[in-house]
């Protein structure tokens, strides 16, 4: 895949053997950048900075990275290796590399005790590139998706990418990272594409929970992204973008947003267009290049 925004770079590391990694994106400018968090059970690092009234005007790149909150030990790594390049605030002679950072919980997944830390997060910048793989790699390594019946009957989550091209050289892009509760849903036909299988079915998580008595599930089900765009917005346009993304979660990931999903999603420009889309219209290819990358990561994992 390539990032399609010149600026943007992203890197993975991998533990295949152990179900776990950790992706970075970077950027060589600085980023105008928000979130928006939907899920009742996140894991971050750094995001009160992203308040549309927080003093801090730009940020440098994401980390998000498996190992639930251990894994946010990485974003040092991602930190260290910004700071090499000079890439960062520059305040009392110092370069201060700001990386607001969200992590999946894969521990059950492979192994507990193997999850990103500093070194990794550093491979995964270093390498970041603006050509980078998807599904099961980085973040993704260790994401599955509909577990209301166990982990035995869950389907292979994964990372996603898709983007959207507008016509005046305006760019807005989403990775994803699925490690979600419930079941995968196609928006374009209706189809579910991934959810708790047994005997060849696959589920409606929906009816699941409530028809159902699925196997309670802890803190292990997150979905989480940034949604990258070239055009010049602002903070609080960033944030919006960042709720947009949800929009696309909750027509993909059904149920999406749980008491147990750690659901958020960055938005970042680098500010670089001078577009005149409207914002609503930026916040409609947001939704859309969302459940792309999130059928994108799933089908892929899947092949």
């Amino acid at each position: 895949m390539n990032s399609n925004i010149n600026e943007i770079k992203i890197g993975h590391w991998t533990d295949i053997e152990n179900k776990t990694g950790c992706t970075a994106i970077i950027s060589d400018i600085p980023l105008i950048a928000s979130i928006d968090v939907r899920g009742g059970a996140p894991g971050t690092k750094e995001i009160a900075l992203l308040d549309p009234i927080a003093t801090a005007p730009n940020i440098n790149g994401f980390l998000l990275t498996g190992g639930s909150a251990f894994g946010l030990n990485a974003s040092s790594g991602v930190v260290k290796f910004l700071e090499e390049q000079e890439i960062g605030i520059k305040f009392g002679g110092n370069t201060i590399p700001l990386v607001p950072s969200a992590v999946i919980f894969d521990l059950n997944v492979g192994s507990s005790n193997i999850r990103p830390d500093t070194d990794q997060g550093y491979f995964a910048a270093k390498n970041a590139s603006e050509n980078f793989e998807i599904g099961n790699v980085g973040v993704g390594t260790g994401c599955t998706v509909g577990k209301l019946l166990g982990s035995k009957y869950s389907m292979q989550g994964g990372i996603g990418f898709s983007s959207h091209d507008f016509d005046d050289g305006t760019t807005i892009c989403a990775l994803v990272a699925v490690n979600a509760l419930g079941s995968v849903i196609n928006p374009q036909d209706g189809k579910i594409i991934a959810g708790p299988k047994r005997d060849g079915k696959i589920f409606d998580s929906v009816d699941l929970l409530i028809n159902g008595k699925p196997e309670k599930r802890g803190f292990q089900n997150t979905t989480i992204g940034t949604i990258i765009t070239n055009a010049k917005i602002n903070k609080v346009d960033c944030k919006r973008l960042a709720i947009a993304a949800h929009d696309g979660l909750a027509l993909s990931v059904r149920p999406s947003h749980t008491s147990n999903d750690g659901d958020l999603f960055f938005a970042a420009t680098t500010n670089q267009n001078q577009s005149k889309l409207s914002i609503d219209q930026l916040f409609a290819a947001s939704v859309k290049v969302t459940y792309e990358a999130i059928v994108n990561a799933v089908e892929i994992s899947n092949q």
